[in-house]
């Protein structure tokens, strides 16, 4: 039969489930354009099929490539309602009568496959639990044969079955997610009173030296922020909400996203967020050997063991680990040897936090944009109000950790741009500052003669926390957009200012970063940025394990 010069099969209301009935069709080529003879162009195949539906007059957003594909699959996924109304367009040859009766049609194919997957599933879940029983039950009998057997010289040694050996990947998202995390604070904690104690050991809590005639420049422990605020405050708050949006998003979030129906993102246990992680394995291996190798090695053994073994600076600027080499009376040489080394471990390990908590951050993004998108094309979306709320947590989430990683950025930069300065302590150098913008100072600030590598490391953190948050949100914009999240009830405004004061708040503190001591007043813009990154007290709250309203 034809109708509007394509071929037209009539719905047969037979049984068949959506995947049987749609092969049928496919292979009859039903709405295919006709020959002279009337007979069907040839079959459908995935790629004109879409090209069919995204010329549909109408269908403005077009149709992936990769959702008709599914349908012509021999799987257990399902079709979309909005995709039946456009394929029942493609089978009832644009005749609204008929494409009325195949939208019908298709919606009770649909039906009957979900029914059948159910039944599968509860079929497999009877046997696995009876398997289950099975095994117990063998492994009961076997436990009381050998318990009951005492005539053997040795006992016999039964392996109970225990988890496999994590990979690096695993082990990373342990140490981040739930409890274990509190764990990685304490470390810092005993880290900062470990190097602390070393450091009252050596004489050099508080101590000074002499770049130049009539200064005497504070390079001692407690006058470092890198070494104090941070393993105190920045880094333990970094650790949180690293934490927080992993934990989350493992046991609550991924689930909210996750239809039921959704065969390949599957969510009755953690196996698929565990699967995600270890995609990533070769990023964790890559981060640590590099934190180890460059991060410690390099800067331990290119710069400072040189200077060392020399007794010259070569123009590196002088901190507590080379204090030896201008002030030996207070510290020889193998004793800074010995702090220098610890003390760049310790860099080392918090730059590797630093960015293993970025990554972890990515993997959550990556993993809600494939789940909300497969959602969508095995045709089971999840409530768009509940992929907004989850995002928007994401969002937020992702927010905390971005401004605590440029925190840890910024007092590291202010730590070895104060180095350079010629101001006699930190605390001296930022009033000098501030005073100097109100014309109440004597003198401005000054510059030595030195350089460090840490300029160009602290530049790095700054764009590479900018391009990840950067990435996580057009990730997480791009699901929006795809499932049409914004509009009607819930427009983009409502969202607009919090989006707004977050970009302010990034921007300023990456400003702070790059700009540290290059005018007069920067520590007041510092200051500025850093009142202002409080904004992330705000928002849903993720370890209440609730969908919140939105994101004010």
């Amino acid at each position: 039969m034809i109708k509007n010069g394509k071929y037209f099969v009539a719905p047969q209301k037979s049984w068949d489930n959506f995947k049987v009935l749609f092969a049928r069709l496919a292979a009859e080529g039903a709405g295919r354009p006709v020959d002279r003879h009337g007979i069907a162009d040839g079959p459908w195949t995935a790629e004109k099929l879409a090209d069919a539906i995204s010329a549909i007059e109408g269908n403005h957003k077009g149709i992936d490539l990769r959702a008709v594909q599914v349908w012509f699959q021999d799987n257990d996924n399902g079709i979309s309602n909005d995709n039946i109304r456009w394929l029942a367009r493609i089978f009832g040859c644009d005749d609204p009568e008929e494409t009325s009766k195949w939208q019908a049609e298709l919606m009770s194919s649909k039906d009957r496959l979900a029914s059948e997957r159910r039944e599968k599933r509860k079929l497999e879940s009877t046997t696995q639990d009876s398997n289950r029983k099975s095994e117990d039950a063998g492994t009961v009998a076997a436990t009381e044969q050998l318990a009951s057997s005492r005539a053997a010289d040795e006992p016999t040694k039964v392996k109970s079955p225990g988890r496999e050996t994590r990979s690096l990947a695993e082990k990373c998202e342990w140490v981040f997610t739930g409890s274990v995390s509190l764990n990685l604070m304490i470390i810092y904690w005993l880290v900062f009173c470990g190097l602390g104690l070393m450091n009252y050991v050596l004489n050099t809590l508080s101590v000074t030296y002499s770049p130049m005639v009539g200064l005497d420049k504070q390079v001692g422990f407690v006058w470092a922020p890198t070494l104090t605020a941070l393993p105190l405050i920045a880094l333990p708050l970094y650790i949180y909400y690293v934490n927080d949006l992993n934990t989350y998003w493992k046991h609550v979030g991924r689930s909210k996203c996750s239809s039921v129906n959704v065969i390949s993102v599957g969510t009755q246990s953690h196996a698929a967020w565990y699967v995600k992680v270890n995609d990533f394995s070769f990023s964790f291996w890559a981060i640590g050997l590099f934190c180890l190798f460059f991060v410690f090695g390099f800067q331990w053994s290119g710069i400072y063991l040189p200077a060392y073994l020399s007794g010259d600076t070569n123009g590196v600027q002088i901190d507590r680990y080379l204090l030896a080499l201008v002030r030996p009376e207070i510290i020889s040489v193998p004793e800074a040897m010995a702090l220098s080394f610890f003390g760049y471990l310790y860099t080392a390990s918090y730059i590797s936090v630093f960015m293993f908590g970025l990554l972890f951050l990515v993997i959550v993004a990556l993993d809600y944009h494939d789940i909300c998108t497969t959602s969508d094309l095995e045709g089971n979306a999840t409530d768009e109000g509940t992929i907004r709320k989850e995002g928007q947590k994401l969002v937020w989430g992702g927010f905390r950790i971005v401004v605590f990683a440029l925190w840890l950025s910024l007092l590291i930069k202010l730590q070895i741009t104060y180095l350079s300065s010629d101001s006699p302590n930190f605390l001296n150098w930022l009033v000098t500052d501030t005073l100097s913008v109100f014309g109440a100072a004597d003198v401005r600030n000054g510059w030595l003669e030195n350089s460090s590598i840490s300029h160009f490391t602290t530049f790095l953190m700054m764009a590479v926390t900018v391009t990840v948050s950067v990435v996580c949100a057009l990730k997480v914009l791009a699901v929006f957009e795809r499932l049409s999240v914004y509009g009607g009830d819930y427009p983009f405004a409502r969202d607009q200012w919090a989006v707004l004061k977050m970009l302010v708040v990034v921007a300023s503190l990456s400003l702070s970063v790059m700009l540290v001591g290059r005018f007069t007043g920067f520590s007041l813009f510092v200051a500025v940025s850093i009142l202002a990154s409080f904004h992330v007290l705000s928002g849903p709250k993720l370890r209440a394990f609730e969908v919140g309203d939105g994101t004010g």
